[in-house]
This record gives C-alpha cells, structure tokens and sequence, in this order.
C-alpha cells in the first residue's frame, strides 16, 4: 500500500464516522460560494453534471433544478449514504451516486459537461492527478469548477494556515494557492476562464472543531496556540477572542472556472 493509498483510507474512516455531521454543516450546506458556483457554471438545462467528492451532498442538491443529471460521487460509502438520504428528502430524482476515488474517477473519457469540486480539494494527496482527471472526463468545451480552501500567497500565512488545518483535521493535506491551482489546470490542458477574489468562510471554534470529531485535549492544545499566534496571523485569520477563549476564526476560500 502506497503512501497515497494510506492518507485514502484513514480520510475514508474519519469521514464516515463524521458523516451525519457534514450534511447539517452550516458551512457545507450555505455560503454565498454555493449559488455562486451554479452561476458561474452558466447552465443551460440539459448538462451531465459530475460532482467530485459530493461529502454532504449539498453541491449535486443545488445544482440538480439546473441539469438534466448530476453523478455524485465520493470516496467514503457512509458519507455517499447520508448524502443520498439527505437528497432523497428533498424528493430530486436526477442525482446518482457512485463511489469514486477523485485521482482516478471510473467514469469514460469524454462523459460530462461539467465537474465540480466543492471544499473538497485540501484533501486529496495527488492534486495534479485529480485535475487531469477532471479534464479526461470533460467534453470539448466543459467547465470544471473548483471551490476550495486556499492558502494565501504570502508564505507564513500559507504555513500558518495549512498548520491549524491540519491540526484540527489529520485529513487535511494542503491549502494549494490559487497559483499552484491554475498552473495545475494549465498543466492538464484546461484554459482558465475566471478567479473569483478570495473570500472568507467564518468557522465557530466550537462548532468547526467538533463537527470532525476533535478531542477536548487536542482542542484546547490548537486553541492555546491560536491565541499565542503572532498578531499579524490572528488578525488575518480573523481570531474572534471572548473572555480568553477563541469564539472562531476564518478560512480562505477561492473559487476557478476552467474550461477544456
């Protein structure tokens, strides 16, 4: 077993035990990046959509009104189970799900018109491998769109950030800047057709630390360090303090249209 077959695994046993979490996950399930997303696929209606690592499913649920059909797809069988539930409920019909590993999706080449990547991305070991395979499964003329995490372009705010990411989620891999993102879909063949600035998603301290699972010792360990951070950190991140205890802080979040 590879590394890489590793990291797979233990993201797959951590997220099915946190499954029924991240469908009721305020930051999965709203945000402005959310609408935003279907905007910028600039639908017509009649699209196969693929949804890469679905997690709570609230990506293939929004785009389905707009598409003829959405695959869902994810790694973990448990999160793939709760967001089918969770779709179902809202009786939509025209979504699928299908078990896929994102660095190598069992889908033909040449299958959809668009694939998606929600808050997903910082958790895949092999990046490049993930974009080439968005752009195998492409139509001449498809969009991929990813919406993830992303590390700043100043270095000790990309470490920084990437540390407490990964503190709080062993699953976590890297934070990619949106430079490395579109060198990586340049790389693959994919022409890039807008950036959307980088915005902020708020995380509840209590909430985004609890919602994956974390220990109370090892939670109390990131806190202590949030609070010793440099001032210049804690005010990029936007460290909410009340009476001595981090109240919550934000992520970066950037969103890449790309077309093959």
């Amino acid at each position: 077993m590879t590394e890489h077959d590793e990291v797979k695994r233990g993201i797959s046993a951590r997220f099915g035990a946190a499954a029924v979490n991240y469908v009721s996950s305020a930051v999965h399930a709203a945000g402005d990046d959310l609408p935003r997303l279907v905007e910028l696929a600039e639908l017509r209606g009649d699209e196969r959509m693929l949804d890469v690592a679905t997690g709570g499913g609230h990506t293939a649920l929004a785009f389905a009104p707009h598409v003829r059909e959405v695959v869902a797809s994810d790694l973990t069988p448990d999160m793939l189970a709760a967001a089918e539930e969770f779709i179902r409920g809202w009786g939509v019909e025209n979504v699928r799900f299908e078990r896929a590993d994102a660095e190598d999706l069992p889908f033909e080449d040449v299958s959809f018109d668009v694939v998606a990547c929600r808050i997903a991305a910082h958790h895949f070991p092999d990046p490049e491998s993930f974009v080439r395979e968005a752009a195998r499964v492409l139509k001449p003329g498809g969009r991929f769109l990813l919406d993830d995490n992303v590390a700043p372009e100043d270095p000790d705010l990309d470490e920084f950030m990437n540390r407490f990411e990964k503190w709080r989620d062993p699953g976590h891999v890297r934070a990619h800047k949106v430079s490395e993102w579109r060198a990586m879909m340049e790389e693959a063949g994919l022409r890039i057709e807008h950036v959307e600035p980088p915005g902020r998603k708020p995380y509840p301290f209590e909430e985004w630390t609890s919602r994956i699972g974390m220990g109370e010792d090892e939670r109390d360990e990131l806190e202590a360090w949030l609070l010793a951070a440099p001032k210049s950190l804690r005010d990029f991140f936007e460290v909410v303090v009340e009476d001595e205890r981090v109240a919550s802080l934000t992520g970066v979040y950037a969103i890449l249209v790309a077309r093959r």
